[in-house]
């Protein structure tokens, strides 16, 4: 359990910041290799120890990321397959998908396969599987795109909580200030996209707008997890 989020929101700026430079850098070392690669890391594991703390809005775990998915061709990797992915997956043949935060965190945390590449347009992306999944694709993800979201997450303060009552069980609603702006309940005052006030008009209450999202987000989510409870990440 994290009792104070915020050195752990200060690293993942800090994380952001590394990224965003990496992610036109063209000359690499093994150094940069192992920073990125821990950044990265400690960045999907820092998300992810939010939300078990309930230190993150609840909508957080089901916030859709832009990836790419690759292919896999041929047979399943096996353990020492995993160096060698271009093998196992057509990486000239990506496909637009999406990933929600909490399964991108634990596809990286839990990686069979797990590679930097630099890509032809000088932008640079992370390739990752999970184990369970090694057989089906491979996923991708943009350094900036990460770097967006640790961002968000490092910049997320929980400004309301309150109990509700989802699929008849009573659990802690937590409501950041990404969530009422993106509600349309309130505006970003600062440059950071910290603090925020209040947009009064007449629309309905923020705690029944806010809440009723924050309901269908969380059953939604639920539902999905119960579908991926056998074998998931």
């Amino acid at each position: 359990m994290i009792g104070d989020s915020v050195p752990w929101r200060d690293e993942l700026l800090k994380s952001a910041v590394r990224l965003r430079r990496w992610s036109t850098q063209k000359h690499w070392t093994e150094r940069t290799y192992f920073l990125a690669e821990r950044d990265i890391m400690m960045g999907a594991y820092s998300i992810r120890r939010l939300i078990d703390s309930a230190k993150s809005s609840s909508l957080l775990p089901g916030k859709r990321t832009p990836t790419v998915r690759y292919p896999i061709v041929g047979r399943k990797p096996m353990v020492l397959d995993r160096f060698d992915p271009e093998r196992f997956y057509d990486l000239q043949r990506p496909t637009k998908s999406e990933l929600e935060v909490g399964r991108l965190c634990n596809q990286i945390i839990h990686s069979f396969v797990f590679q930097i590449f630099l890509e032809e347009d000088s932008t640079t992306s992370v390739v990752f599987v999970s184990d369970l999944d090694r057989g089906k694709h491979l996923h991708g993800i943009r350094f900036d795109v990460l770097a967006d979201l640790f961002d968000y997450v490092g910049r997320e303060d929980i400004i309301d909580y309150s109990g509700a009552m989802i699929g008849g069980e009573q659990r802690i609603v937590n409501t950041s200030n990404h969530d009422v702006v993106e509600s349309g309940r309130a505006r970003y005052i600062d440059d950071h996209r910290v603090v925020t006030e209040w947009i009064y008009e007449e629309i309905p209450p923020f705690d029944e707008a806010v809440l009723e999202m924050v309901g269908r987000r969380m059953a939604e989510i639920t539902e999905q997890r119960e579908r991926e409870s056998e074998g998931a990440d």
